[in-house]
């Protein structure tokens, strides 16, 4: 089955509820023993960032992860860069402490899916018009996004 994406997914601001991201970014490092570096929101692209060093106490080859908050929604994808293009990571000790906070956690898998038509039936014509215009190919491509406005 198809998991379509939201309407609205797409061009959301990543400043929306901010500070509640913010206070879950370091309830979730609490409970993993990991370090929040940075959370930041940004009016040109739509989503929120949390840069987290994770700690050694887990089996995790990966240090320092990008934390993906959608602008609209409570979900959330795992990166080992900071900046697009993103390469998603599963990190399932975090992936849990966010869903204690009721996330979804997108999985590496479906973030780096190929986008079909039934993926992008409940977007607005604006968000059809913004991924004509910008041709993502994966999902994690056209969620997480550099926002372009288009007249």
């Amino acid at each position: 089955m198809v998991k379509k994406l939201p309407s609205l997914i797409v061009i959301g601001t990543g400043s929306t509820e901010l500070k509640r991201f913010r206070t879950d970014c370091y309830k979730a490092a609490l409970t993993i023993d990991a370090k929040v570096l940075e959370v930041k929101g940004s009016s040109s692209h739509n989503y929120s960032i949390c840069n987290v060093q994770l700690s050694g106490r887990y089996k995790c080859n990966i240090r320092y992860v990008s934390i993906l908050r959608t602008g609209n929604y409570e979900k959330l994808g795992f990166s080992s860069t900071q900046e697009a293009p993103f390469i998603f990571v599963d990190i399932p000790h975090l992936q849990a402490a966010f869903e204690e906070l009721d996330y979804e956690v997108w999985s590496k898998e479906y973030l780096e899916t190929d986008l079909t038509e039934e993926h992008l039936a409940d977007l607005t014509p604006q968000e059809i018009e913004y991924y004509d215009y910008v041709n993502p190919k994966k999902i994690g491509e056209i969620v997480f996004n550099e926002k372009v406005y288009i007249d």
